[in-house]
């Protein structure tokens, strides 16, 4: 597990965005919030405590929801404040995670392949978010799903259906063997 404090980034976004929503992942758990975020969006336990609390321990993910920007504001946000000693991923329109610096999805699924002891060219991966780019590049074969935006689709090496058509199901049926009824 790889943490950081998230006081001072949280404090500068604060500052830049007081109506922000913001979460640290309360790992194994779920998340802390400063105010409740929609229905279904934050995984396992969600409880609001005070901004402080969010600042007090280490943290592995830091998010913040603005649903009134988009991914441009949020680019524009991280260039303007001069986020450091971080990794970040504008993710949906209205998200921003934080993570340890050089923590994303693809350093983790690395880590996960070392460990396993696979092949490099044994990789797949599926994603749809701009938070997806560096694992779909890590990836021996990175697959877009087909909502996703061009960014995204330009780090793959294809593009599956959209979700609404099972497009991860068709990628998989493909790569296990025919299985008999």
């Amino acid at each position: 597990v790889v943490t950081f404090d998230p006081e001072p980034t949280l404090r500068l976004l604060r500052d830049e965005l007081p109506d922000g929503r913001f979460a640290v992942e309360d790992l194994g758990k779920g998340f802390k919030v400063d105010e409740p975020f929609p229905m279904g969006e934050l995984a396992g336990e969600v409880t609001v405590v005070g901004f402080e609390e969010l600042c007090a321990a280490p943290a592995t993910r830091v998010t913040l929801r603005a649903p009134h920007l988009g991914a441009e504001d949020f680019h524009r946000l991280v260039d303007r404040v001069g986020l450091h000693g971080v990794s970040y991923a504008v993710g949906w329109t209205a998200w921003l995670d934080i993570a340890p610096e050089g923590v994303t999805k693809a350093s983790a699924l690395e880590m996960l392949r070392e460990r396993l002891q696979l092949a490099p060219g044994a990789t797949v991966a599926l994603g749809d978010g701009t938070n997806d780019v560096e694992m779909l590049q890590w990836a021996a074969h990175g697959v877009a799903m087909g909502s996703a935006v061009d960014p995204v689709r330009a780090a793959a090496d294809a593009v599956t259906d959209g979700v609404e058509h099972d497009g991860a199901a068709v990628v998989l049926r493909a790569l296990l063997p025919a299985v008999s009824p």
